[in-house]
């Protein structure tokens, strides 16, 4: 039933094709999860003083509207690629625009700011920029794992209500980008040598690793209230690269 818990689905579901992947997004779209806005409960004086600005930060991060990443896709395609990557694309983009909107209600609900810039967002849009789509489906892959960890985070951190279910449904959605990039990289990367793949892998984890020490000050509020260290969110976030990029591993 397309109302099941989120809670309940296998984010290990087997889609291969662009056919597949589009009707997945277009029935997200329709079962995501209802989020009751009208809750009054506030986050406590300790999670405004600790949460706020990370959760600004990463709202900001989320807010994208792909105009590069279409233009590689459109590229791509119209030099013999499958053109239905192209609405599924559209897809994917529109449920990131999702999660930015439903984390900006969510500042607005506690009365905080929305950011309108920060230089670590700033630096990851001008390296995404000006690539081709392999590469930059790759720096998307990175910021993907930080989302998912944190919105992971995120909800051990508090029991605040819209953030517990803002952040069950972003955690679900990043699982399942996680899986068609991973699915449209192994398509762009077919008939690549072992070699070869075991230098993409390196390239991978350091860019994720520099990611990673980026991005800790910032949020460690949130990784430190849920119980996690920097050590655990380094070997978690290789794990799901590792994943990512040879998901037979």
């Amino acid at each position: 039933m397309l109302q099941q818990s989120l809670r309940t689905r296998s984010p290990l579901i087997a889609r291969s094709t662009a056919a597949e992947w589009l009707a997945y997004f277009q029935a997200n779209h329709v079962n995501s999860r209802v989020i009751d806005w009208q809750n009054t409960q506030r986050f406590c004086p300790t999670e405004r003083q600790r949460l706020g600005h990370s959760i600004a930060i990463f709202q900001l991060g989320e807010g994208s509207e792909g105009h590069r990443l279409m233009k590689a896709m459109r590229t791509w395609a119209a030099q013999g690629g499958d053109q239905a990557w192209v609405e599924v694309l559209k897809w994917f983009i529109r449920e990131e625009q999702r999660h930015a909107a439903d984390l900006g209600r969510l500042l607005d609900h506690e009365g905080w700011p929305r950011l309108r810039s920060h230089w670590l967002d700033s630096a990851f849009r001008r390296l995404r920029g000006g690539w081709n789509l392999e590469m930059s489906l790759s720096i998307l892959l990175i910021a993907e794992i930080v989302g998912l960890l944190y919105t992971r985070a995120l909800q051990r951190a508090t029991d605040h209500p819209i953030a517990q279910a803002v952040a069950a449904q972003i955690a679900w959605d990043e699982s399942q980008h996680l899986l068609m990039q991973s699915c449209l990289l192994g398509l762009l990367r077919q008939g690549r040598s072992p070699r070869w793949l075991g230098l993409t892998r390196s390239l991978h984890r350091s860019l994720l690793w520099v990611t990673l020490r980026l991005v800790w000050p910032d949020h460690r509020c949130v990784f430190r209230a849920a119980g996690w260290s920097f050590a655990q969110f380094v070997r978690t976030a290789m794990t799901e690269l590792d994943r990512a990029i040879d998901p037979s591993s």
